[in-house]
């Protein structure tokens, strides 16, 4: 989208414009939904996560200053709702209900569901000891496979200070896995 009709857009929707606001999320909600189903693994979560975003985006529209980018301020609110839903889930201890069905493969496919659970819930806790800059150029990079020009032009410093984030990120999540994975 071209940023004079982007930013358009962002002024009719601060006037409340609900065609205004459908354009806009068209626009984004393919990049949202990635990046939510990155942190969730799961398609309905990613979708009621992106469903989420897109509320506070129009809630809070009028908060955005036009400073930075809005595709960065969306992506920002973005990550912060998905760390929301993997805190909440962790709260509230919830795990995908297993279901029954006669399947002669269906205790392994369960297993292996449940160590996939389990891997995610471990990955979603480690990435939440990182701190936000760390935490929004991994998504960035692995999860929505942003190159490293674009990420450092997000996170607004340069490539070598990007890829210093991505490296000590990185080791600082493998610090606090590999110890849960040796368990296992």
């Amino acid at each position: 989208m071209a940023e004079q009709s982007e930013r358009a857009l962002i002024v009719e929707v601060r006037a409340r414009s609900v065609t205004a606001f459908e354009d806009l999320m068209k626009s984004y909600e393919g990049l949202v939904y990635r990046t939510c189903f990155g942190y969730t693994r799961n398609r309905d979560y990613a979708l009621d996560v992106t469903q989420e975003v897109f509320v506070k985006v129009y809630e809070k529209i009028a908060s955005f200053r036009g400073s930075g980018s809005f595709k960065g301020w969306l992506l920002r609110i973005t990550h912060n709702e998905s760390l929301n839903w993997i805190r909440s889930r962790a709260r509230h201890g919830e795990h995908d209900e297993l279901t029954t069905a006669n399947s002669p493969d269906l205790e392994a496919r369960q297993e292996n569901d449940l160590s996939q659970q389990e891997s995610r819930d471990l990955i979603g806790t480690a990435l939440l000891h990182l701190n936000p800059r760390q935490r929004k150029a991994l998504t960035l990079r692995y999860f929505e496979r942003m190159s490293i020009s674009k990420i450092s032009s997000l996170l607004e410093c340069s490539e070598g200070t990007t890829k210093n984030i991505l490296f000590r990120s990185l080791r600082k999540l493998r610090d606090q896995l590999v110890p849960h994975w040796r368990e296992t």
